[in-house]
């Protein structure tokens, strides 16, 4: 490979050489030479070889939706969400609580998948009724491929409707005892989970709705909230207790 590093000489000379024969020879009568070509550029750099793939490194391209588009797909899905949760009601009267849903949208604006990322609600059924229109729902198109959208709702009972007391895990002592191995085998060492249990006069476990920590996970989430609604717990008296424990 030729070298450029400034110092001209070399090349300047042999052009210069090769000018000084082509003008003797057309002086004496013969075809004048061609114009002489200056030397080529240096060649470019070769492109730079790409890394494997390392599994490690993650990209993910993410489309968007604005927020007033979530916003309006949740209001056209609401008359549906609200007859999910009129049937909790009937369950459970003072049935109450937030619900966050997070939702992937595929590009042409269906779901891929959805769970319910965060609730207090406390009612499985009504939950999944409420995925269930959720994961039929359409969006519009996102901008610029998949995307995900978090919404959540607020569900309150009529106003005459008294709520139960409010209890705090340390209430419910069994769940580190007598139930501890029923919510380990739902678990099965995956953690990030919420339980939200509705108690009745007696002790009884009135209802109960789970959260998991992503979609994949949902059928432990379910199964918790399954075991959970066979306990048996401490007494709360006549109006009923709610407590959320995580785990």
């Amino acid at each position: 490979m030729r070298r450029y590093d400034g110092e001209s000489r070399h090349p300047a000379a042999g052009w210069w050489g090769g000018f000084v024969l082509c003008a003797a020879l057309a002086f004496g009568g013969l075809a004048a030479c061609p114009t002489p070509v200056p030397p080529p550029p240096p060649p470019r750099p070769p492109a730079p070889v790409e890394p494997p793939d390392d599994p490690n490194v993650q990209v993910e391209t993410m489309g968007s939706l604005s927020h007033d588009e979530v916003r309006r797909t949740f209001q056209n899905a609401a008359p549906r969400l609200v007859g999910c949760y009129e049937q909790g009601l009937r369950r459970v009267r003072n049935l109450a609580g937030d619900v966050r849903f997070h939702v992937g949208v595929a590009r042409d604006g269906s779901v891929k998948w959805a769970f319910v990322e965060a609730s207090q609600l406390g009612d499985h059924a009504a939950l999944e009724c409420m995925l269930q229109v959720v994961r039929g729902t359409t969006f519009p198109r996102p901008r610029g491929g998949d995307t995900e959208a978090v919404f959540p709702i607020e569900l309150d009972p009529p106003d005459a409707v008294a709520y139960p007391a409010t209890w705090t895990p340390n209430q419910v002592p069994e769940i580190d005892g007598t139930y501890r191995p029923e919510i380990d085998a739902c678990l099965d060492g995956s953690s990030g989970y919420t339980l939200t249990l509705y108690l009745a006069t007696g002790g009884l476990v009135q209802e109960a709705g789970a959260t998991p920590p992503d979609a994949d996970h949902q059928a432990q989430a379910d199964c918790l909230a399954a075991a959970a609604r066979t306990w048996q717990l401490a007494d709360p008296g006549p109006g009923g207790a709610k407590v959320t424990l995580a785990f």
